[in-house]
């Protein structure tokens, strides 16, 4: 665990020194400390720790005078980064509140736009689930407004794929700039004028998926003999201009070496990508009930090799950034953030507690988002141990397809057997010197 104290590398050295020479990042740094101060219970040695562990395994990347720590947190300097760090419940101990995950509103509402989708994944989480009449542009412009206001951080557009939306560039112009966005696609039809007035109607940035350095295992899993054409042109499209441009990539369990990583960063060096994430595969969807699959998922040693190979290629120069899900949602560093940090919509309105979990806690339609949102982050408690998915999942097995998203009544059943007292690493550091403050 010594590897939590953080590792200064050459790259962050810099980095950090670019920052704290940024008069826009002292300015909103220093008006957050000063919330923060006004709580008896904050400690400048407990905040510069948990901000070391946030550094712990990162690579900081400048973009577009920006600093991305994460992507998994908005940039440094923005209006958005201002709302990771006060949204809370009651206006007053915002950093008491910030430290037991007492949230206002999740860090991150991602938006599925559509159920419809021009490829068929193996292992896409969407299918199977029952589909009702998607939101309209006037309803979800009325949905991102509701959800700014509580807090929200980063605002992501998936589906479905979200390119099939005629109004997405409209519904992108909605958010204005207390969050940032971003867009989650497979690429097809991601023009460079696509991606160009994406970016000047107010989008951040692009993920787009590509799960292998090798073209016809890509085109097999994502069953399209062109979907790896399609990424590449898509990646350059965005790269072009000027979009924050990741790749995201699913690894099956028996893929995670380091020569299959090595071989995916030299495309993405190839690409000139800012960022790869890597993600696992999850017990949703269409691998929700498919027994034949269950060799592809992670265990414990498996997602220790994924954070190994983060630690080591962050380190290194010319290369993209690197998240993982296995790094980033570790007790060791956040936890898993469903319902606490993370949160999803359905193309019909429906409040899920993450992309993965099709348990329904109302319909933002017809209720108020926030009085809905609040009394999921209750019934789940504190960010978990390990992906809540994964674990819920297995009990989903005995429902019939079209009965997912469940009713909120059987939702708040479910979720009420797996509250945790235990908090993630950066929470515990944070919450350290609250006894000694009483």
């Amino acid at each position: 665990m010594n590897t939590l104290v953080g590792e200064l590398t050459l790259n962050n050295f810099f980095k950090i020194l670019g920052m704290a020479s940024n008069r826009k990042i002292r300015k909103l740094l220093m008006s957050i400390q000063k919330i923060y101060k006004k709580d008896p219970a904050y400690s400048n040695k407990a905040s510069m720790q948990s901000t070391k562990l946030m550094l712990w395994g990162e690579k900081i990347v400048k973009h577009d005078k920006q600093y991305i720590i994460s992507s998994f947190l908005p940039p440094l300097p923005s209006k958005a980064y201002y709302q990771l760090a006060t949204a809370s419940q009651e206006e007053e101990n915002i950093y008491t509140q910030q430290s037991l995950s007492k949230r206002s509103a999740p860090i991150s509402f991602f938006l599925g736009l559509t159920y419809r989708c021009n490829f068929d994944c193996k292992h896409c989480s969407a299918k199977l689930r029952k589909k009702d009449k998607e939101l309209t542009t006037e309803e979800w412009k009325s949905v991102i407004k509701r959800i700014q206001d509580m807090g929200t951080a980063i605002i992501g557009f998936t589906g479905g794929e979200p390119l099939l939306r005629e109004d997405l560039s409209e519904i992108i112009n909605t958010v204005d700039d207390r969050s940032v966005t971003i867009l989650y696609t497979n690429g097809k039809g991601l023009t460079y004028e696509k991606a160009k007035e994406y970016k000047e109607n107010g989008l951040w940035s692009a993920a787009i998926s590509l799960d292998s350095h090798d073209k016809c295992r890509f085109n097999e899993f994502r069953s399209d003999d062109q979907a790896f054409d399609i990424s590449v042109e898509a990646i350059q499209n965005c790269r072009e201009a000027g979009l924050y441009t990741m790749m995201q990539s699913v690894f099956k369990k028996n893929e995670v070496t380091d020569e299959n990583f090595m071989e995916l960063f030299k495309l993405g060096r190839k690409l000139k990508v800012h960022e790869i994430r890597l993600l696992e595969p999850i017990k949703s969807g269409k691998l929700l009930k498919d027994s034949g699959m269950d060799e592809i998922f992670f265990d414990k040693e498996t997602r220790q090799k994924v954070v190994n190979f983060q630690l080591k290629i962050n380190r290194k120069l010319g290369y993209p950034k690197m998240t993982s899900f296995a790094h980033t949602e570790s007790d060791a560093k956040y936890g898993c953030g469903a319902a606490t940090q993370h949160s999803y919509i359905t193309p019909n309105g429906e409040l899920l507690p993450c992309d993965f979990v099709p348990l329904s806690f109302g319909n933002v339609i017809k209720e108020d988002v926030s009085k809905l949102w609040l009394e999921m982050n209750e019934a789940f408690g504190i960010p978990k141990s390990g992906c809540f998915a994964q674990t819920i999942n297995q009990e989903l097995v005995k429902f019939d397809d079209d009965q997912f998203p469940l009713k909120k009544e059987t939702s708040m059943e479910l979720v009420s057997r797996y509250k945790t007292k235990v908090y993630p690493k950066i929470y515990q550091l944070r919450q350290s010197t609250f006894k000694k403050k009483k």
